[in-house]
């Protein structure tokens, strides 16, 4: 079965709850990191950001299986959240763990 990275870009105040949520429904390690995000022209901007040319946000990164994208999606989607989020997958080719 393929494997992908699901990658969510999202504003900070509704990082926590999509985190939760796919994190509870697909129980798979979900990875989050703050992020500053520099431009001008983001259609996700506030006025605020839109001023500084800076959007602060949180990436949500998870590896899982390809089929389940759509599923995860949907939680993301349904999750407690007011902003819109973008993302992304990449193919995981290969991986493991080395000790």
């Amino acid at each position: 079965m393929s494997r992908v990275l699901l990658t969510l870009t999202c504003g900070v105040a509704d990082a926590e709850a999509i985190a939760t949520a796919l994190r509870d429904s697909l129980k798979a390690p979900v990875h989050q990191r703050a992020e500053t995000v520099l431009g001008r022209d983001f259609d996700d901007a506030g006025t605020v950001e839109r001023v500084a040319g800076a959007l602060a946000r949180v990436t949500i990164v998870l590896e899982l299986p390809a089929d389940q994208v759509a599923q995860a999606l949907r939680i993301a989607t349904e999750a407690r959240r007011r902003l819109p989020f973008r993302w992304h997958t990449v193919a995981v080719l290969d991986g493991g763990r080395i000790a």
